[in-house]
């Protein structure tokens, strides 16, 4: 009976003990927040009182966002931690960040990584909306942590662009394509003109055109293949039109 009586009361011990784990969990103050830093750059600024060894989040967009790649930042670095991804389409980009075994992020605050973004020439909204869906932050046990997120939306002015825009950016023809493709558009006025391919991370491939234009239609041929001495890979690339201090973007598909 004694025996018996102990271990009930040990049971009863771990059961209070597993719920306070539980509620100290459910207080912890941990917090996603996603920050626009530049019209092309997001952070994803993480403030947690918890130890976090590994997330997985989505990032998706509304609006006319198309993401480019993640990157992590010097906080997740230094802590070790790997950072994988994977672009499902133009605006849902999903992110997993592990640390080593037995290791994690210690509680602190500061960017845990940014990623790349552009914005699509036609839109009917008039917002643009950035927001995080399916988040897990779990501690070196694997116990989950509870997290807070919050959205970034701003304005897009889609009125007022449009009654300002003096040109269009045509979708380039083939697309996909292998290896050269052509990119059209047009100006409504004179204007000082800059067209520039970029991949999937924001970085200039090509800059095409940059000059001064007169009124009219335009085609540039642009031959990926011409690149010996860097090979692109397949995958997604950015048409990007600068006239004046407006932009237009168009996305192509390399497929070899």
């Amino acid at each position: 009976m004694l025996g018996r009586t102990g271990n009930g009361i040990r049971m009863t011990a771990m059961a209070a003990l597993t719920v306070m784990i539980q509620s100290q969990a459910a207080v912890a103050d941990n917090q996603l927040v996603l920050k626009k830093e530049s019209n092309s750059l997001i952070s994803v600024e993480l403030s947690n009182t918890d130890a976090v060894a590994g997330f997985q989040f989505s990032i998706n967009g509304r609006g006319g966002c198309s993401f480019g790649q993640y990157v992590g930042s010097a906080r997740t670095s230094a802590a070790g931690l790997a950072v994988y991804q994977y672009l499902k389409d133009d605006s849902t980009l999903n992110v997993v960040i592990l640390a080593p075994v037995r290791s994690a992020l210690p509680a602190g605050a500061g960017a845990i990584g940014t990623f790349t973004f552009f914005m699509t020439q036609s839109v009917a909204a008039e917002t643009a909306r950035v927001f995080l869906s399916t988040v897990v932050l779990c501690t070196a046990e694997a116990q989950y942590l509870t997290v807070t997120t919050t959205q970034l939306e701003w304005n897009l002015n889609v009125q007022t662009v449009s009654k300002q825009l003096q040109f269009a950016l045509e979708q380039n023809y083939p697309n996909p394509f292998n290896p050269s493709t052509t990119i059209s558009y047009r100006l409504d006025k004179p204007a000082t003109v800059q067209l520039s391919v970029y991949d999937i991370t924001g970085r200039i491939v090509e800059t095409l055109v940059n000059m001064q234009q007169q009124t009219g239609r335009y085609s540039v041929k642009w031959n990926a293949g011409d690149r010996a001495s860097s090979r692109l890979a397949s995958g997604m690339y950015f048409a990007r039109l600068q006239v004046g201090d407006q932009v237009a973007v168009q996305k192509m598909i390399l497929a070899k």
